[in-house]
């Protein structure tokens, strides 16, 4: 790949990747099934969630430090932003334990069995001691300001591609508010997810493209999926993504779920890193570094007091200020390009919207993109005001008192990281496959001991129940599709279907090949459920009668399908009578009306007449006949019953 150039995301390859120094890791969340919630008895509730609610409260959350009296970095940011949050409460599904007013009830021990569960699953050393812990969370996602959460499991590995994938950490913890909106200075939340179970799945940096987080990711939930023990449905399946490439940093993406978004999603990230790495490398070539790096604020009032342009003469008008920071040498490098379509003052732009809460956009305005603003004029008197050179940039914010003040430190904090490199930060996956800033990369300091609950301590009879209470893991059943030739297009779909068990069994009971038995199965229900059958009406045994008919040689393969839908149809009576095969008398008798058929009827194609003619037989004998035989007696038998 040539050094100057970043291909389009259609013709990135693994090679591309890896001589980027791509790496990735995840960090899965996933639901688990359980009756209640974490620390307090509450129903667990499962999606679709609604937006009933009953009451609405609201809060500020303030920083505390830890014990030894640090505060983390991303903790003072969001205490920055002077959020006021709101509560949408259903009281069908909360008490006062998510709302921080009474103490927490021991964990649920079926979330933790399950936890348990899982270290074993993915070859991890379960903890003996297990402490729960307290994590910061000023965003407003956790109404106490900190979300619980124990360490389960380390040192876990799963086979991935012909290697291992290794997990750091397995993480039983509970789930955050589901947010709703979050404007200038309010953020609504609904409650209904509060305190759900949740397992989170740390892996070390070893992805080498985004296919293969893609792939891993899939491979994670189907192990989810087969053991019964995650919950399905949107939101229930979530994870970050941290990408780094050589020169960069890892920047972490919150809050995906969808999986088949994850490509697109880390190739903008990829191109971010590299677009900002050759913008630091610019402005290095231009004398601008962490030391040499100078800026000029100014209040522009005087300048657009009378300004045509709307945003700018609404805030002014009620009595809000407008700021030019003016940045030497910068000329051209505001709009340099980062992910697909994007360029370097949407960085500047989020930055504002997240920390200084002025979320009407456009929030700014740069000199490098000045159409449709502020006029030519007005842009002529500014850079005279500010004293402005034509190698010079600018930025105009606008808003009240603090929030401008807010802004105007933010833009010359985010220009003056550009000089370094990549600030690591975490940030959030937006529907075009691009992300935005969120906030600071949080550290360590925001973790500390939580107080009101006691430390657990697990005996090795307890591991020794778990372990032998495993059913058969995603893996496992895997590795029996792979021995037994399952089509790879649909490998995935048979180990992961309810029906697995099945079709072992009718492979191995009635001596048919479980690629024959697979295929017919899933294809069958694909094509009933395209007729709008409920596939779930259909029992084991009722599937295993069938297989026995056409075991016996009393149905066709061709008639399947049809004895299913005979079945959905309380029509499982008529299935010998209406399937059973063809003679030759019946085929012959087919012939010939449609041969009638044919020469009455208009062809548009003539040359496809036999063709025609095979789908007219198998439309009157459907399930009752092999179309090659049909195929066969046709292209035998034509010139002497057609011509």
């Amino acid at each position: 790949m040539e050094n100057d150039f970043l291909k389009n995301f259609e013709e990135m390859t693994d090679a591309d990747y890896e001589a980027l120094g791509f790496r990735a890791g995840v960090e899965i969340h996933q639901q688990l099934e359980t009756n209640q919630k974490l620390f307090c008895r509450c129903p667990s509730p499962k999606p679709p969630y609604d937006n009933t609610y009953h009451t609405e409260i609201v809060r500020t959350m303030r920083p505390t430090p830890s014990e030894l009296g640090e505060i983390d970095p991303s903790i003072l940011m969001e205490y920055k932003t002077r959020k006021e949050i709101h509560y949408r409460i259903n009281r069908n599904n909360i008490c006062t334990y998510e709302l921080d007013q009474t103490p927490p009830f021991e964990i649920n021990q079926e979330a933790l069995d399950i936890a348990l569960q899982f270290c074993f699953i993915f070859n991890a050393k379960p903890i003996d001691e297990i402490y729960i812990l307290r994590k910061h969370q000023l965003d407003g996602s956790i109404p106490s300001g900190f979300q619980r959460t124990a360490l389960i499991g380390v040192d876990g590995f799963v086979e991935f591609n012909g290697r291992n994938i290794h997990l750091s950490q397995i993480i039983l913890e509970e789930d955050a508010a589901r947010e709703h909106s979050d404007q200038f200075h309010i953020r609504t939340f609904y409650t209904d997810r509060l305190g759900i179970p949740l397992i989170e799945i740390v892996t070390e940096p070893e992805l080498k493209s985004p296919n293969e987080v893609k792939e891993f990711c899939e491979l994670i939930r189907n192990y989810f999926i087969v053991s019964g023990k995650g919950r399905v449905g949107s939101g229930t399946f979530r994870f970050d993504l941290n990408i780094s490439i050589t020169g960069g940093t890892r920047i972490e993406i919150k809050g995906i779920d969808k999986i088949k978004n994850v490509p697109i999603i880390a190739y903008n990230e990829v191109r971010r890193q590299w677009n900002l790495i050759r913008l630091r490398d610019e402005l290095n070539r231009k004398g601008i570094t962490p030391e040499t790096f100078s800026f000029k604020s100014f209040n522009i009032y005087k300048v657009l007091k009378n300004t045509e342009y709307y945003p700018i003469a609404k805030c002014l008008a009620n009595g809000g200020e407008v700021h030019c920071i003016l940045f030497p040498k910068w000329a051209g490098l505001l709009k340099w390009p980062t992910q697909r379509y994007t360029v370097f003052s949407q960085e500047i732009s989020d930055r504002v919207k997240v920390i200084a809460c002025l979320t009407e956009t456009p929030n700014i305005i740069v000199s490098d993109i000045i159409d449709n603003t502020i006029s030519r004029e007005e842009i002529d008197k500014t850079r005279k005001f500010i004293g402005a050179s034509d190698k010079d940039a600018f930025v105009i914010v606008w808003g009240n008192s603090d929030d401008v003040k807010t802004a105007v430190d933010e833009i010359i904090v985010r220009l003056h990281e550009a000089t370094q490199g990549i600030p690591s930060e975490s940030r959030r996956a937006l529907k075009d496959g691009t992300t935005a800033f969120e906030r600071i990369l949080p550290g360590t300091d925001r973790m500390y001991p939580d107080t009101d609950l006691p430390t657990l301590v697990l005996d090795s009879h307890k591991f020794e129940r778990i372990r032998l209470s495993l059913s058969e893991t995603f893996g496992q059943r895997l590795k029996w599709c792979l021995n037994n030739n399952i089509p790879k297009v649909i490998i995935s779909k048979v180990a992961t279907s309810r029906r697995f068990e099945l079709i072992r069994d009718i492979s191995k009971e009635m001596e048919l090949s479980p690629s024959f038995v697979a295929n017919e199965l899933l294809s069958s229900f694909r094509w009933l459920r395209r007729k709008k059958l409920n596939t779930s009406l259909i029992s084991n045994e009722q599937i295993k009668e069938v297989f026995k008919l056409y075991k016996s040689g009393k149905i066709l393969k061709e008639g399947i399908k049809y004895a299913f839908e005979l079945i959905l149809k309380g029509q499982e009576r008529y299935i010998l009578h209406l399937l059973s095969p063809v003679s030759i008398n019946e085929i012959e008798t087919a012939f010939h009306r449609a041969i009638l058929y044919l020469k009455n009827a208009r062809l548009y194609h003539p040359e496809k007449t036999k063709e025609i003619a095979v789908g007219l037989i198998m439309q009157q004998l459907r399930g009752r006949v092999e179309g090659r035989f049909v195929h066969n007696y046709v292209f035998t038998n034509w010139n002497k019953k057609y011509e």
